[in-house]
């Protein structure tokens, strides 16, 4: 579990409690106290601590002691609030994320991730190319060219001869030219399922295959997977 405090993660190394010792270098409630006790009794009794001193030293010892509280309070609210994050993420195990796509598609077992794209406007003419390794074409497809909504490619894993591929990660290039021909430029997602969930230094992360989903990249988590827009 992540504490939001020092960016550690519970379990891998002890954590402090609220209550712990401060550490060296921090004066802490004792050492503030024995410090005033010691002044006391070693002040001069010809010159002893005037009141308004003593006050002002009475008011620090104070504001420390307040200090202290608020600090172990929001220490066991950010501890709290990582608790249900923790305990929320789980939760999404078995759903779909839609997430912002690089220039990958992955095929797992002869099935690859669900490519979804959306037009900002109606376009002339609107092409994805699956390459190979080498780089040659795998599979064309001719694109949705009107906005409104997302589309899912209906790739279902095959070559242009319908023969299926190996699982693996394939690069795919789109191409898009609006009314005036001008290029243009398309949303493109990939719907992943949600095998896990990580807990790092970064943060939460959910794994999907081999794959990790930062959530700054999910756009959308589906409750059911195969839906479509």
């Amino acid at each position: 579990m992540l504490d939001p405090l020092n960016g550690s993660v519970a379990g891998s190394a002890p954590q402090p409690s609220a209550s712990a010792p401060p550490s060296l270098g921090e004066l802490g409630r004792s050492d503030f106290l024995r410090l005033l006790i010691a002044q006391l009794e070693h002040q001069d009794p010809l010159q002893p601590a005037r009141d308004r001193e003593f006050v002002a030293e009475l008011a620090t010892f104070s504001s420390l002691e307040q200090l202290i509280g608020v600090n172990q309070n929001l220490r066991q609210l950010a501890l709290a609030q990582a608790t249900l994050v923790n305990a929320q993420a789980l939760n999404l195990i078995g759903k779909e994320a839609l997430v912002e796509s690089g220039d990958t598609i992955e095929v797992r077992r002869g099935l690859p991730s669900r490519l979804v794209y959306a037009l900002p406007r109606p376009a002339a003419r609107a092409t994805l190319t699956i390459l190979r390794p080498d780089g040659s074409p795998l599979r064309v497809f001719e694109l949705e060219r009107t906005p409104g909504g997302r589309f899912v490619l209906p790739w279902d894993g095959t070559d242009a001869d319908g023969r299926p591929v190996p699982d693996g990660s394939y690069r795919f290039e789109v191409h898009a030219t609006d009314l005036q021909g001008e290029p243009m430029a398309l949303a493109l997602f990939q719907a992943l399922p949600i095998d896990g969930v990580q807990f790092g230094a970064e943060g939460v992360t959910l794994v999907s295959g081999t794959q990790e989903i930062p959530f700054d990249r999910i756009v959308e988590i589906r409750a059911e997977s195969g839906a479509q827009d």
